[in-house]
């Protein structure tokens, strides 16, 4: 069994369609599904929540030329709908104060601070596996690290094994 952190851009990727990563992670989430643990760091979700929120209301805005009130309260909707979605299919990873200062000592590698509150979240919840779209995150990442394409790849090469 993999403990596996899905990284922000994975999950926003999912919620609003994009591809090729929303497959990845639909996939991802289907083989892990009671084989394998997944994991979201806390200060993902506040990230998913506003990511997915102000993309929908700009792609409403460019479609419509206007954002209504009820578009914009729909859009808020589906992104509430996103973090409840996160939570249901994987574990949360807490993110205090330790790992705050994880984050702050993983910046002489990698200088990017929510990247690394991930990372110290990873590394609290004894993570095997990141899985991200960030290249620059995967080749500074201290524990392993792959797109969602490559973890596919692994998790149905091990459900064949």
């Amino acid at each position: 069994m993999y403990r596996i952190m899905l990284d922000t851009n994975v999950l926003v990727d999912y919620y609003l369609g994009r591809e090729p990563g929303c497959s990845a992670c639909k996939r991802i989430i289907e083989l892990s599904n009671g084989s394998h643990a997944l994991y979201v760091a806390a200060v993902s979700l506040k990230d998913v929540y506003y990511l997915v929120g102000a993309t929908l209301k700009r792609l409403q805005r460019l479609e419509a030329g206007t954002l209504t009130e009820s578009d914009a309260l729909a859009c808020t909707e589906i992104a509430w709908s996103c973090v409840r979605n996160a939570m249901e299919v994987a574990l949360v990873a807490n993110t205090g104060r330790r790992e705050c200062l994880d984050a702050i000592v993983y910046r002489s590698v990698h200088n990017d601070f929510e990247d690394n509150l991930v990372l110290a979240a990873a590394r609290s919840s004894e993570v095997d596996i990141i899985v991200t779209c960030d290249e620059r995150l995967a080749q500074h990442s201290p524990m392993g690290a792959l797109s969602p394409q490559a973890l596919v790849r692994l998790l149905e090469a091990d459900r064949l094994a």
